[in-house]
């Protein structure tokens, strides 16, 4: 799956799209077919082309001075109140006006509400004129239709049904707004004075004011006191080591205890040098000689200062570690009234805080806004009708848009298919992510041989493997190295082979061995019989010269030989395990091929034998499912592996390594 740690940069997405194109041209093609096909389908039966009525209705405001007596009692002082046309144009284009239109109109159209409604809100525009730029203060509503009487009737149904909804909320909003302000204001003022009183009483018996800034100051010096603490602790811990080193005269660490007390550093100084100038004397004297026994003497004066000095400091702080606890017990105790008085104070202030809430609301709020807004409703001081309708000339169909909107939707939908298909897929998508899963060096990097071209920088990593591996094994001789993979097709054999070729042409002796004796195929690639090989070797103790074939200088090779009953059996016995030892002492390097290890057991046997062992990684297939199982069996017998090959890697890979594989290709050819 997707990594968090994964960059999503270009680069990463140019190669998610070049590694899932055909998914990415599937899924575009697929939705933007259906998106062309689906706009089409909607715009069929209405024509190639269709005429457009536009009707207009023009609605009036004029500004508001007169202030009702209620508001005057109140304090508000009013000079003049201006239309809001934002306010005003929503509210024209509310489902509530233009349902309300419908309701005018039933009879004289055939159209389901619904539809009706959706369809008036597309097609009417709303002019706002500003009497500051204008002269006036109007709103000028335009619907588009393709009946012209039905257009006319229309926007005059919406400007009727715009006046009777703003007078009937002009009445609700001031009668609601008068009932409530009787009945809030004449209570509000004195349950509020109550409410800070008890408040105060309550403060003045607890003494809480603001429980929570009370209870976070405890809390830090609590925690101040915990930290202070901790280091006398470290302090007794580290003077209690100290006094018992010199109580059995081991040796003392100076810098270690001088981190935590100043001003001891001279005294045990002169504790040490004593010490080294009784050493000295031991070679040359006895310990009862009189100049050993007199330095004894000196020592133990010395040590009876610093066993004095530490004990007071021990004390000392004993003293204050018994302080820390009492200030702790007395903080928790605190605590502990606090929160008894805690529910208390929380429903006395939820009170004030409910209690000013709702005065701010009934006496400001309500008389700045909800009776103010509800005077802006009366404000339409005319409406000018449509009387006609005008064409506007024909409209087509834009076919460039449904290209562009078709076209963007298929490519939303294959980036989505690739955000899917990449969130769920479990191969690993780069060398980092390998590096931070297995937590083993990374030996090296084989690309995929598609063709002759793409051969060198195969062997080219090879040689890198070999490179590495000598580096790790510090370029020892007689040493066997097993190459392991979790399941087949990893490339496991064809590495052996490689490998083995590499270090035979640097003049080491080497010898590959297929040990994988289920499905043997390591003798297919040296061109060579499968038998006999190391099962007839073992069994039948054969001389060397009958199964240990010479492919080259310096390269040497022992195939399965005959099949065996149970190669667990014969790989755990102690025959095979004395003459791959043998072997081992006659061959700088053996490389022995082995069975998949989620497949069978056999290929766990041979990890106890090998000097080196190589986990091969197909970047293509392996997952990281399987991956973490080849993990926990190699854990479950304490064994590990010493490095990774990672198999399989191209631009359909990693974006990482195809770079420097494509450069090296380039170079090569360059040569050529």
């Amino acid at each position: 799956m997707l990594s968090k740690t994964d960059d999503f940069d270009i680069k990463n997405l140019v190669f998610y799209i070049k590694r899932g194109r055909k998914l990415f041209i599937a899924v575009f093609l697929l939705f933007s077919l259906a998106t062309i096909s689906f706009q089409l389908l909607m715009l069929s039966g209405k024509g190639k082309e269709a005429i457009s009525y536009n009707a207009s209705v023009k609605i009036n405001f004029g500004n508001f001075s007169y202030l009702p007596i209620i508001m005057q009692k109140l304090g508000v002082d009013v000079n003049e109140i201006k239309p809001d046309l934002d306010l005003e144009a929503k509210i024209i284009k509310s489902d509530q006006v233009i349902g309300q239109a419908y309701e005018l109109l039933r009879g004289k159209i055939n159209y389901e509400k619904r539809w009706f409604i959706e369809n008036v809100k597309k097609s009417i525009s709303i002019t706002k004129l500003d009497e500051r730029k204008d002269k006036e203060n109007a709103i000028v509503l335009t619907i588009s239709w393709t009946k012209k009487n039905e257009a006319v009737m229309i926007v005059n149904a919406i400007a009727d049904a715009y006046y009777e909804f703003s007078q009937k909320r002009f009445k609700d909003e001031v009668t609601r707004a008068l009932s409530m302000v009787e009945v809030a204001l004449s209570s509000l003022e004195s349950i509020l004075s109550q409410a800070y009183l008890d408040f105060a009483t309550f403060s003045s018996q607890t003494g809480i004011i603001d429980a929570k800034y009370q209870i976070k100051l405890i809390f830090d010096s609590l925690q101040n006191l915990k930290d202070k603490l901790r280091e006398v602790e470290v302090k007794i811990g580290v003077l209690q080591n100290f006094l018992s080193a010199v109580e059995s005269k081991r040796k003392i660490d100076v810098s270690e205890f001088a981190i935590v007390y100043d001003g001891f550093e001279k005294i045990i100084e002169d504790y040490e040098n004593l010490q080294i100038k009784r050493a000295e004397l031991l070679s040359f004297y006895t310990e009862k000689h009189p100049k050993v026994v007199a330095l004894d003497n000196q020592i133990s004066q010395v040590a009876d200062k610093i066993k004095k000095r530490i004990q007071f400091e021990l004390e000392k702080m004993k003293l204050e570690r018994r302080s820390i606890l009492t200030e702790i017990e007395e903080i928790n105790r605190t605590i502990y009234n606090l929160s008894n008085q805690f529910v208390s104070y929380l429903q006395k202030r939820e009170r004030i805080d409910l209690i000013n809430s709702l005065f701010e609301n009934y006496y400001e709020s309500f008389m700045n806004a909800t009776l103010l807004g509800g005077v802006k409703f009366s404000m339409i001081s005319g409406i000018e009708k449509a009387e006609f309708a005008y064409s506007v000339g024909k409209t087509r169909k834009n076919f460039s848009w449904i290209i562009f909107l078709s076209f963007m939707v298929g490519l939303i939908a294959g980036f989505i298919s690739l955000y899917i298909k990449e969130l769920f897929d479990v191969r690993f998508k780069n060398i980092e992510e390998v590096e931070d899963f297995f937590k083993l060096p990374i030996l090296g990097i084989l690309n995929t041989i598609k063709d002759d071209s793409s051969l060198p920088s195969f062997k080219l990593g090879v040689e890198g493997v070999k490179v590495n591996i000598e580096l790790l094994i510090m370029r020892k001789n007689n040493i066997i190295i097993s190459v392991f993979s979790s399941g087949s097709g990893e490339g496991k054999t064809t590495l052996v082979y490689e490998l083995a070729k590499t270090f035979s042409k640097s003049q080491r002796r080497t010898l590959a061995i297929d040990l994988n004796l289920r499905h043997p195929e390591l003798h297919l690639k040296f061109g060579a019989e499968k038998s006999p090989g190391i099962v007839d070797a073992v069994v039948y103790n054969l001389e060397e010269e009958k199964f240990i074939k010479q492919i080259d200088e310096n390269l040497y090779f022992i195939p399965s030989g005959l099949s065996h009953p149970s190669p667990s059996t014969f790989l755990s016995s102690d025959e095979f395990k004395n003459f791959l030892l043998n072997l081992k002492n006659k061959f700088d390097c053996i490389i022995l091929d082995t069975s998949p290890i989620l497949a069978v057991a056999d290929a766990l046997l041979l990890f106890p034998m090998s000097d080196f062992k190589i986990l091969v990684l197909n970047m293509k297939n392996t997952g990281k499912i399987q991956s973490h199982r080849v993990i926990s069996i190699a854990n479950q017998i304490k064994s590990g592996f010493d490095g990774l090959v990672l198999n399989f890697v191209d631009e359909e890979a990693t974006p990482y390594v195809s770079y420097y594989i494509q450069k090296y290709d380039y170079g090569e050819k360059k040569k050529n």
